[in-house]
């Protein structure tokens, strides 16, 4: 438990220097990072489908042997993605290590090396969002998505694109994190709307949409049963889409306060942040996912790339106020909030599956 303690107390610490600037930030900022990196990056066993990649990577070959056809078919065409084979057989390449760590260590650095640099395109903020991400994010996008969470970096870094209007290099960076991981097909689309300023009119009907698409979830899960069972898909469908967990109601709770919070203080956010409106987009998107598809598990995965979103969004609500006061109060509630809210992670994920933590360097 002690490395969780520790890297949360770190998180709030780094986040307090984004309201009160401090001389020798480094001194906190570098233990802190080199603790974020080291928990995912040496973890032992630890994250949901860390069996399930060792067990792949077991069965890939060097880069060499890959491109003269010598590898395990099944798991090029049918459970994971090329892209993310190549670049496990490239890993493979230069292994010296007899098992999946040298794996996981490599897939963390490229993903930090990517993600976090990042953010500070985004916002000026860094530590406020990088605080949401420890307690809404780190432990499924850095301890189970492998594959995903290499999409999610480059689908982060493309993101300045969409403002340039370098739309190709977006898409660039997009089709490859579609090799990583299928779900990132959602994201090609998204730049030629990003950029938008959508009214608020707009926004509220869109969020009531799909209030109303959540109502009727049920039904809709029959009709497309019955749908499907015409073509003899009903089983195959069910395994895909539904699912029996509900949503938690604290996400309703986050995205009805950040949304409000950003649409009443658009005007100041968009003068101070030119990517205001884009994260506003992402979060507008992200929401209608929740809200609307929260049963259907095909869509899970969408959501976790507009996560960078509320990182973004909640970091301008508390850096942007203008009272010092007010500015600690939110903080100081936020923290609150964030610990709470990463304590009951711990012990509910995979049923305390996190707990204890456990290294491979002891």
């Amino acid at each position: 438990m002690l490395p969780y303690i520790v890297l949360i107390l770190l998180a709030l610490l780094c986040a307090t220097t984004d309201v009160f600037p401090v001389k020798n930030r480094l001194v906190l900022t570098i233990p802190f990072f080199m603790l974020l990196f080291m928990m995912a990056a040496f973890r032992d066993h630890l994250g949901g489908d860390y069996e399930m990649y060792e067990s792949f990577y077991s069965c890939i070959v060097n880069i060499g042997d890959y491109f003269r056809g010598l590898y395990e078919p099944h798991y090029r065409t049918k459970s994971f993605e090329e892209g993310f084979v190549v670049l496990s057989s490239l890993i493979r390449s230069v292994d010296f290590t007899n098992g999946p760590y040298f794996f996981m260590f490599l897939i963390s650095v490229i993903v930090f090396t990517i993600f976090f640099p990042s953010l500070k395109e985004y916002t000026p903020f860094v530590y406020i969002a990088i605080l949401f991400y420890v307690y809404k994010a780190y432990f499924w996008h850095d301890f189970t998505l492998s594959r995903q969470s290499i999409s999610i970096a480059l689908f982060t870094f493309s993101i300045r694109y969409v403002l340039r209007k370098e739309y190709w290099k977006y898409i660039v960076l997009n089709l490859l994190g579609l090799s990583m991981h299928h779900s990132a097909i959602i994201l090609l689309p998204l730049c030629f709307f990003l950029n938008h300023k959508f009214s608020i009119r707009t926004i509220l009907i869109t969020m009531s949409v799909a209030f109303l698409i959540s109502f009727i979830g049920q039904p809709l899960y029959e009709m497309c049963m019955r749908m499907a069972g015409m073509f003899g898909l009903r089983d195959r469908l069910a395994f895909y889409v539904f699912s029996e967990k509900t949503i938690n109601p604290l996400n309703y709770i986050e995205i009805v306060i950040i949304l409000f919070c950003a649409l009443f203080y658009r005007a100041k956010y968009e003068e101070k942040a030119p990517y205001f409106n884009i994260f506003l987009n992402l979060f507008v998107i992200s929401s209608f996912i929740i809200v609307s598809f929260s049963s259907f598990d095909i869509f899970a995965r969408f959501k976790e790339y507009f996560v960078i979103a509320y990182m973004i969004l909640i970091s301008y609500m508390v850096g942007y106020v203008e009272s010092n006061r007010n500015r600690w109060l939110i903080l100081l509630f936020l923290s609150v909030y964030v610990v709470m809210g990463y304590i009951r992670y711990l012990f509910v994920f995979g049923n305390g599956a996190l707990l204890p933590y456990k290294w491979i360097l002891w």
